[in-house]
């Protein structure tokens, strides 16, 4: 059933009219609620930033794109979640953070993509300290830049006068102006890099279980393919589940564990800086029940078995 509110119209004399009023969308969870735990998020994405900051042997150009990944998922997390801890009362201002949300949110996608096709990459040629600043800002103009032309593009046509559909930033409200209007400017984005990422992973999965090579190189190979996997699940399926029921889960605290914490190579190097000291016996014990994978991918080359 459609609801009518009565109003006044101003344009030579004031006369009553009907409105048709767009039903509110229903809450699943207080802004509140959703704010704090963005914040909380990206004080874990800021956490696992300085973990691969401070540490010289994870600035490889995988560690660098996990580096702007986290900052810019972590930024936009932290810009949204005061958005909804505060009060606004300038339009224009609210607008501007609700671009740089856009900005960043769409660039986190971008560097998760950028991820797949490192690992992509590295399948065929697996020593990925090869890849020099070069290719990383070559990764870099297509993660942040991709982005910020479509920040552009949707800043234009959200201010462009005219009665097309417009995100209506910063006009009715700070964000979007409803679920359509993400769908058409945001989730519609989200959607083809998480597919391009599913295509991705299901290519390598065939590749690296039908093709033969040594077994020190595939084990690297495998590794680092569910780490990124691990990294898409935590990343794209509560995104899924954003689109669906428009709720955000906290998506730091998941990948701190999976970047950091389940990562043998980062505790290890933490360990041997001197970090993990007071836990070192410990540290110890987890590292001795299994051997780091990762860390044969730097002795490999991409020759299979069946070529020699």
């Amino acid at each position: 059933m459609a609801i009518f509110c009565v109003a006044n119209r101003t344009l030579n004399k004031s006369e009553g009219v009907l409105v048709l009023c767009a039903d509110e969308e229903e809450v699943l969870l207080d802004d509140s609620i959703l704010g704090y735990c963005m914040v909380v998020s990206s004080i874990f994405f800021a956490i696992t930033v300085i973990v691969y900051c401070i540490l010289p042997e994870l600035r490889d150009l995988q560690g660098k794109s996990i580096i702007s990944f986290c900052l810019s998922l972590g930024l936009g997390m932290c810009i949204l979640g005061f958005m909804k801890l505060l009060e606004y009362s300038d339009l224009n201002l609210c607008a501007v953070r609700a671009f740089f949300v856009y900005f960043f949110i769409v660039a986190s996608f971008f560097w998760s993509n950028a991820i797949s096709i490192q690992l992509l990459m590295n399948i065929h040629q697996p020593n990925s300290g090869q890849y020099g600043w070069k290719t990383f800002l070559c990764f870099s103009m297509y993660a942040w830049g991709c982005p910020a032309l479509l920040t552009i593009c949707m800043a234009i046509v959200n201010y462009h006068p005219g009665h097309h559909s417009k995100p209506g930033i910063g006009l009715n409200s700070c964000w979007f102006f409803d679920t359509r209007q993400q769908w058409y400017y945001m989730y519609s984005v989200m959607s083809i890099l998480i597919a391009a990422n599913i295509v991705m992973f299901l290519y390598m999965s065939v590749y690296l279980w039908r093709h033969t090579f040594s077994s020190s190189h595939v084990k690297a190979l495998k590794y680092k393919f569910f780490m990124t996997l691990r990294l898409f699940f935590i990343m794209g399926l509560p995104w899924l589940f954003e689109m669906i029921s428009s709720l955000l889960g906290p998506h730091g605290p998941l990948i701190f564990l999976v970047l950091v914490c389940f990562r043998r190579r980062v505790i290890k190097v933490l360990l041997k800086h001197g970090y993990l000291d007071c836990m070192s016996s410990a540290i110890e014990r987890y590292l001795a029940l299994g051997d780091d994978d990762e860390e044969v991918i730097q002795y490999t080359t991409d020759v299979p078995m069946d070529n020699k």
